[in-house]
């Protein structure tokens, strides 16, 4: 399944959103962290909503939670101790900004990234083709379309076009 492959990919840990809001998920937390020895310094979020609430419970002091997407079109929503207590940073990132205010970092960016790919120290991840040409049926590019709103399929959905 999906914890597979993101293993595969070279995740250490796939929770999903269910385990997320469990009672017990801090205590695995705890597991995962020498005994909460090492501290939980970074949540990304682009979801929203109660899963993001739930990731932001298990911060460290201190931490930050960049949220860059809300894919539930649900609000974060935070507890006040987590803002006065832990004094947990909240943070907003949108990329096409960064990039806009930060071109030469954006650059240097990418260089990074493409270096790294050209090592082989990315893996690939799984790549459905969608082939599109004036004989493609619309229900074909639809249904691709569709697919991918609808959350994970077999392979990230790239079309590619033909006679066109």
């Amino acid at each position: 399944g999906l914890a597979r492959e993101l293993k595969d990919l070279g995740a250490d840990v796939v929770v999903t959103d269910e385990e997320l809001q469990d009672k017990g998920f801090a205590e695995r937390v705890k597991e995962w962290t020498n005994g909460g020895r090492e501290k939980v310094r970074l949540g990304l979020n682009c979801v929203g909503g109660k899963p993001a609430t739930a990731m932001a419970r298990v911060l460290s002091p201190e931490a930050h939670m960049v949220t860059y997407g809300a894919m539930s079109k649900q609000p974060v929503m935070l507890p006040a101790g987590l803002l006065i207590f832990k004094n947990i940073h909240f943070d907003g990132f949108w990329v096409s900004k960064w990039a806009e205010r930060n071109p030469a970092e954006k650059k240097r960016t990418v260089e990074d990234v493409l270096s790294l790919t050209r090592k082989g120290l990315f893996k690939d991840a799984p790549v459905l083709e969608v082939p599109w040409s004036f004989e493609t049926k619309q229900e074909v590019l639809v249904e691709a379309v569709q697919g991918t709103l609808e959350g994970f399929r077999k392979g990230k959905g790239v079309f590619v076009f033909q006679n066109t």
